[in-house]
């Protein structure tokens, strides 16, 4: 464990809460206390930063804002000092036809669900399943252009995320490593979620370029995920905690695993019972 931490970040779908959940009453107290002591407390998601994730403290019913954002799986970045301070480059219209072209063959015969972030861009395929309860979560209607590509690709884009069973999801990671793996990767979000964006971009990246920006060092970072995704997040911070209901490969990148799985508020008593208790703060 750290001795001296001076960030948190935690991943948000099945790391603090349920998809689409309220940041559970220990938590915001656990993160109350560390803020009080000068500890920054952030988010790192794949999702794009809005103006829903500038605010969600206010729809958790925190008490005060987070300190940095990393969004887009560590493609935006944002904290209260600098701002929006650095978003990689959008996908270019020509790039994503090329993309879904080579792609739908397994698109259109295993009806996958397919959609694009970033750029205002809200462009889906086969809305059905995790897809159609991400667009009920998310309060937008994404639009339909099931086999239309020039339509689906009219504005530019982040990543491509597909949805679909487990066996077809490696399919697509094949395709991807095959045709597509000089310029792109292939990453897992949710079992049967795989998103495809710009190579070397991750969380852990992201959590770099925000720790330089604000004279950080990464050892003094504690970090909190549950999937493909945070693993280069986990591996770079001075100590990554694997949830302890998070995927197999997950935990094996982690220093250590949570005693209690997302749904009992892990991450809050991880922190309250390997810190701030230590410490004499709580």
């Amino acid at each position: 464990m750290i001795d001296e931490i001076k960030a948190v970040a935690a991943d948000i779908d099945m790391t603090l809460t349920a998809k689409g959940g309220d940041l559970p009453e220990y938590t915001k107290q656990v993160f109350r206390i560390m803020q009080d002591k000068g500890i920054q407390i952030g988010l790192a998601t794949g999702r794009e930063l809005n103006d829903r994730l500038y605010n969600q403290w206010q729809q958790w019913g925190m008490d005060r804002p987070f300190d940095f954002l990393v969004g887009m799986n560590g493609g935006m970045l944002w904290d209260k000092t600098n701002g929006n301070f650095w978003n990689m480059d959008l996908l270019k219209e020509d790039v994503m036809k090329e993309i879904l072209k080579d792609m739908m063959p397994i698109i259109e015969k295993y009806e996958v669900s397919v959609n694009v972030e970033g750029g205002e861009n809200h462009a889906a395929m086969y809305i059905k399943g995790e897809l159609f309860d991400s667009m009920k979560r998310r309060g937008w209607v994404f639009d339909d252009y099931t086999g239309d590509i020039d339509g689906f690709c009219q504005k530019p884009c982040y990543k491509f995320l597909f949805r679909t069973t487990p066996d077809v999801e490696q399919m697509i990671r094949q395709r991807i490593k095959e045709r597509w793996s000089d310029g792109f990767q292939a990453v897992g979000t949710f079992p049967g979620t795989v998103e495809m964006m710009q190579k070397d971009i991750d969380k852990g990246s992201g959590l770099a370029r925000y720790a330089q920006k604000n004279n950080i060092d990464l050892k003094n970072i504690i970090t909190f995920g549950d999937n493909e995704n945070d693993n280069p997040m986990l591996i770079r911070s001075g100590w990554g905690v694997c949830l302890c209901d998070g995927a197999q490969g997950t935990k094996d990148c982690a220093d250590d695993v949570t005693e209690l799985p997302c749904f009992e508020e892990g991450v809050g008593h991880y922190l309250a019972d390997h810190y701030l208790k230590p410490k004499g703060w709580m």
